[in-house]
């Protein structure tokens, strides 16, 4: 057994059958990294088989290709990693080679390794959902039982948590020493990321297999079928036809590629009054939304749904911010908790989980 804390997280996304994990930040310093690394010792601390690898190079381009003070991943012997070939060699760790992968990046190839000595490296992994499905299939063949990813929050790193089974998402006091905004916007994001589904999976597998594939931007949807569409031209520089395609029979509006503050007021705009509908999107990650934007939906009566949604096993909350030093550990657990509660939230650190007062004399165990 290695030190530290006993495996509380690991143990509990087993225990609900999910084998892929993706974990992602609200920002810099919000520990997703230690999330990471605390995943991987709790996976050694109990035995299982690991497979890792990270979206993209996780950080602005000149970080990228020199790695300045990247955060380091810890690996143990017999965890797997898809890595750029060049950042395998440099780790100056014993590896055996188990497959290439054709994914290039700067870096390099992303190849398959199983380590055979312990220590750290800086990861590279693919860029695009699509690499990260074949990476994961590859990795199915040598025998994983948990894959995991390290993500990010920002537009290059959006597809991880469409390829996992769940989500962690790491907050922290980076994001604001002021404890009122920062549960604002830990809620603010937590809406976005589990936003529900569509219930209507006739229509949404058409809207995959036919309008994704095309230069459409809208769809309008009445309950006997398609409307009519717009180009990402025609809502830009034509509002009179997206005002011609919304009538009182418009049930569903579906919108591909980004969600905006900017794209919403063009269609509240042309909304005919009274009505309502479901806005539709194709996952959590396609949503720019401003907190006032997510007020305007529910003044309006529409709904916003996903063709694919987001499973969010955990949160996991890191005291230290980089101006005013570290914040009470236990009140942020609690406070954080409290704010995103069902969902489990953790202090890896510490190893201790918030449960409500009715769950736990003391809210936390």
């Amino acid at each position: 057994m290695e030190g530290g804390a006993s495996p509380v997280l690991i143990k509990e996304i087993l225990d609900q059958g999910l084998r892929s994990v993706s974990i992602i930040g609200m920002g810099k310093n919000t520990g997703k990294t230690f999330s990471f690394n605390q995943l991987l010792m709790e996976a050694g601390q109990i035995g299982i088989r690991v497979a890792l690898t990270t979206i993209g190079l996780d950080g602005e381009e000149k970080d990228q290709l020199f790695y300045h003070d990247k955060p380091r991943i810890t690996l143990r012997p017999g965890q797997m990693v898809a890595n750029a070939k060049s950042l395998l060699l440099e780790s100056g760790l014993d590896y055996e080679i188990l497959g290439s992968t054709g994914i290039m990046t700067p870096l390099g190839e992303v190849i398959l390794a199983r380590a055979l000595s312990a220590g750290k490296t800086v990861l590279a992994g693919p860029s695009t959902g699509h690499e990260l499905a074949l990476v994961k299939e590859q990795f199915e063949e040598y025998g994983m039982d948990l894959f995991l990813i390290d993500g990010a929050i920002d537009r290059r790193s959006l597809s991880a948590p469409m390829v996992t089974d769940t989500t962690i998402l790491a907050v922290g006091a980076e994001v604001s020493w002021d404890t009122q905004i920062l549960l604002e916007k830990i809620q603010h994001k937590v809406e976005i990321l589990t936003l529900p589904s569509w219930n209507n999976e006739v229509v949404a597998s058409h809207l995959r297999a036919e309008v994704l594939r095309d230069d459409v931007k809208l769809v309008a949807l009445a309950s006997t079928g398609p409307q009519g569409q717009l180009t990402h031209g025609d809502l830009l520089h034509n509002l009179d036809r997206l005002e011609g395609l919304l009538n009182e029979h418009t049930d569903t509006v579906f919108v591909q590629g980004m969600l905006t503050d900017e794209v919403l007021a063009k269609i509240l705009a042309c909304k005919p009054h009274r009505a309502s509908f479901t806005l539709l999107i194709t996952d959590p990650n396609c949503v720019f939304l401003g907190k006032r934007a997510l007020q305007r939906l529910q003044s309006n009566t529409v709904e916003l749904r996903v063709l694919d949604s987001i499973h969010v096993s955990a949160v996991t909350v890191n005291p230290f911010n980089s101006r005013y030093g570290i914040a009470d550990p236990l009140r942020l657990l609690r406070d954080v908790g409290q704010a995103v509660y069902p969902i489990p939230t953790y202090d890896l650190n510490l190893g201790i989980r918030y449960r409500p007062e009715k769950e736990a004399f003391n809210g936390i165990s």
